[in-house]
């Protein structure tokens, strides 16, 4: 049987994006006789999640680095350093990095958080120690971007829960919500949950819709207080998915992340807050292909533009046309592809 050893972490200031979808990842690996094992930063929210899913699968180990694995699958933000793939060049016979390697990958350096075509970077050296690297995302250009077979880029290859897909099925159609959703990631680290709450109610008034937030896993305890949010505001507390959120819901106001992309793949239309300048620039290109409204950096959104995508969503012909473009973009086979890939990588 072959064995990969899955190497994430989350937590309030990096959220839980990467956990969440390495899970996913995990499931499908399993479900095709894979082994599995986790190496996750402890004292962590994400170490806890991670622990409490692998009590309900057999042959799954926690932190078990020391252990034999065939492969190593690295998912961290802005990626791993070169230094610690070569350590895991020593030990496993094959490396796959998910959001790319940390450090310039082959003919790129980073300017403003995005890769950039210059020249030559070092390109033998990561296609040495990276046997297989997935962008999941818009930003990266694939007609820029140097094709090769150990590169997999685009939204088609993003890791996505399967209640998502099995909810767009229906989403629009049987069922369709009315709420403004509010999902600040799963820790809001600049604690912006209340005060878009509040701004969503205001863009609300006289419309009939209804504000929801999620609290996330990460959120620190005095956030959670409902005292910082709006009275009338309903919360979904730690969900394990935001299927359900989504289910109640006409479009959400989301921190810029899986959320967007899984809210795509259901069809919600969404207004993206970003928490870093690289986000913003991702934000732009789903704003091009009309799946979120770009509201800015999170240290001053665009309230404006946030009042103006509610109204907007209230008209049935504009909400058809978003819902219908975050559709075409994430269709949720994501996992399915990565993990053919990596099976015959194995």
């Amino acid at each position: 049987m072959k064995s990969v050893l899955i190497y994430t972490s989350g937590d309030k200031h990096h959220g839980l994006g990467h956990v969440k979808r390495e899970l996913v990842l995990a499931e499908e690996l399993l479900s095709r006789g894979i082994r599995i094992g986790f190496e996750v930063p402890p004292d962590t929210v994400g170490y806890r999640i991670i622990k409490d899913w692998c009590v309900e699968h057999i042959n799954v180990n926690v932190n078990d680095f020391m252990r034999l694995h065939d492969a190593i699958i690295i998912d961290l933000e802005h990626g791993p350093g070169q230094s610690l793939i070569e350590q895991a060049r020593q030990k496993f016979d094959k490396v796959i990095v998910i959001g790319g390697v940390g450090f310039p990958p082959i003919g790129y350096v980073r300017d403003k958080g995005f890769s950039v075509l210059v020249g030559e970077v070092d390109a033998k050296r990561v296609s040495e120690l990276v046997d297989l690297q997935i962008y999941q995302s818009i930003a990266v250009n694939k007609n820029e971007m140097p094709i090769g077979k150990n590169i997999l880029i685009g939204c088609e290859y993003l890791i996505i829960n399967k209640e998502y897909q099995s909810l767009r099925d229906v989403y629009g159609r049987a069922v369709i919500g009315h709420d403004v959703l509010v999902v600040m990631g799963g820790g809001d680290p600049h604690g912006l949950t209340g005060v878009v709450c509040e701004a969503a109610k205001i863009c609300c008034n006289g419309n009939g819709a209804s504000v929801r937030a999620v609290i996330g896993p990460a959120f620190d305890r005095p956030t959670t207080n409902r005292v910082l949010l709006p009275e009338d505001v309903k919360c979904f507390f730690a969900p394990p998915t935001l299927a359900r959120a989504f289910a109640s819901s006409r479009c959400a106001v989301s921190a810029l992340g899986m959320t967007t992309y899984e809210a795509a793949c259901v069809g919600v239309p969404t207004a993206s807050i970003s928490w870093s300048e690289d986000h913003v620039e991702t934000a732009k290109k789903l704003e091009e292909a009309n799946v979120t409204v770009n509201l800015g950096l999170w240290s001053n959104p665009d309230w404006v533009k946030m009042k103006e995508f509610v109204e907007r969503m209230g008209d049935k012909n504009e909400w058809q046309k978003m819902s219908d473009a975050g559709r075409g973009l994430v269709n949720g086979l994501g996992v399915e592809r990565v993990v053919e890939r990596i099976e015959r990588l194995l």
